[in-house]
């Protein structure tokens, strides 16, 4: 049997991350995997995830199992959180997942179940695990415009791409922070793209792996509101990784949301049989980690809190950024990245150039000119600038 395989290129983003690890250069820097890093270089835990750690220490009974939907207690609460206007098992249900990747691959799997002949409609450019999750699914897929080095989207494009769709095909939307470009709709473009969306009976698929590094916890969650708000089903996939710094636990949710609509039950328990049947029961610690902070109003109010520090670093890395790229190369506009949110941007470089980079400068970005800026040492912004502007 093994004499049938035949080796398959490494995932991009794993590739870079393992390249780095390898380089025994001291001035090496990391635009790669999509974690954030403090002024150390470390990925700290949070305190008030170490919080509710101790607390699950001390008052955990069991390790047993928590059922195929997970703990139902996390999703509510995750879900309410994000959709404090919709009521949990009337306006929407769903299942703990295994990440937000999880999420997209099951949620995918009852798209693909329940209409075979849809279409799955990604952002150009998009998070490059999609086409494979989508893939390994086995939808067709088409793509819809994104800007990579412009502030604001086209939605007349977008929404023009979408006239080539049939009712019935899902639309990829990130719910903020878009990856790998770091550009989102205001707000009254979102609402507009829920609008054209819902008018040409296609159904959005929600993809928030974000929340709270946009401009904070209330206002990423309302963006994922607007398209809830005017579609009558929805699909959202929901992550832990980033905002709780909770990455090697995979949490997340698989949420299905139409107000008031009869079938969301029969839709969960679809979605529920597939979930059995990929990994049966999902991990407990990151799920029970997060209900406890957000049952605890003293843990909610310190996790909050550093979030907004995470996000705040995040923006001045952004912007040091751009000002820094500005000073090395005058004839290019930079202020797609300042104006950005999340931990991503883009720069153009071709492949070939990311692998100079690579080797020449010890400058660690994806072939596809994708950047974290997330972990990026400020004090040393304008020779980071300098190295990377070689390239271009």
């Amino acid at each position: 049997m093994f004499d049938n395989a035949v080796a398959r290129p490494i995932d991009q983003i794993i590739a870079v991350s393992r390249a780095y690890q390898a380089d025994p250069r001291d001035d090496k820097v990391d635009f790669g995997i999509g974690v954030y890093k403090d002024e150390s270089g470390l990925t700290p835990v949070m305190g008030a995830v170490k919080a509710a750690e101790q607390r699950l220490i001390d008052t955990q009974t069991t390790k047993t199992y928590v059922g195929v939907g997970g703990d139902q207690k996390f999703v509510e609460l995750f879900a309410r959180e994000v959709l404090p206007d919709h009521q949990y098992g009337a306006d929407m249900i769903g299942i703990q997942s295994i990440g937000g990747s999880g999420a997209v691959r099951v949620l995918a799997e009852l798209a693909q179940s329940l209409n075979p002949d849809a279409r799955f409609w990604l952002p150009d450019p998009t998070w490059p695990n999609h086409q494979a999750i989508f893939g390994a699914v086995g939808v067709e897929m088409a793509t819809y415009p994104y800007p990579k080095f412009n502030a604001e989207p086209d939605i007349d494009a977008i929404l023009a791409a979408f006239d080539a769709a049939s009712p019935g095909d899902v639309v990829v939307i990130h719910g903020g922070c878009h990856n790998p470009t770091g550009i989102d709709p205001t707000p009254d473009d979102l609402a507009r793209l829920a609008e054209g969306v819902v008018a040409r009976g296609l159904i959005p698929f929600v993809d928030s792996a974000y929340l709270g590094f946009g401009k904070d916890w209330e206002e990423d969650a309302a963006r994922v509101a607007i398209i809830a708000e005017r579609a009558p089903e929805m699909l959202l996939a929901l992550s832990c990784s980033k905002n709780f710094g909770i990455y090697r636990e995979r949490t997340g949710a698989a949420l299905l949301v139409g107000k008031d609509h009869p079938d969301l039950g029969a839709a969960n328990s679809a979605l529920l049989s597939l979930a059995r049947a990929n990994y049966s029961m999902p991990p407990d610690h990151g799920a029970s980690i997060v209900r406890t902070i957000f049952e605890d109003p003293k843990l909610k109010a310190d996790w909050l809190a550093e979030l907004a520090e995470i996000r705040e670093r995040i923006n001045e890395n952004r912007t040091a950024l751009a000002l820094a790229l500005a000073r090395a190369k005058q004839d290019r506009d930079w202020t797609y990245i300042d104006k950005g949110y999340g931990m991503f941007s883009l720069i153009n470089v071709t492949p070939e150039a990311a692998v100079t980079l690579r080797e020449e400068q010890g400058v660690y970005i994806i072939p596809d000119g994708r950047m974290n800026v997330a972990g990026i040492d400020i004090a040393k912004i304008d020779e980071i600038a300098g190295k990377l502007v070689t390239a271009l």
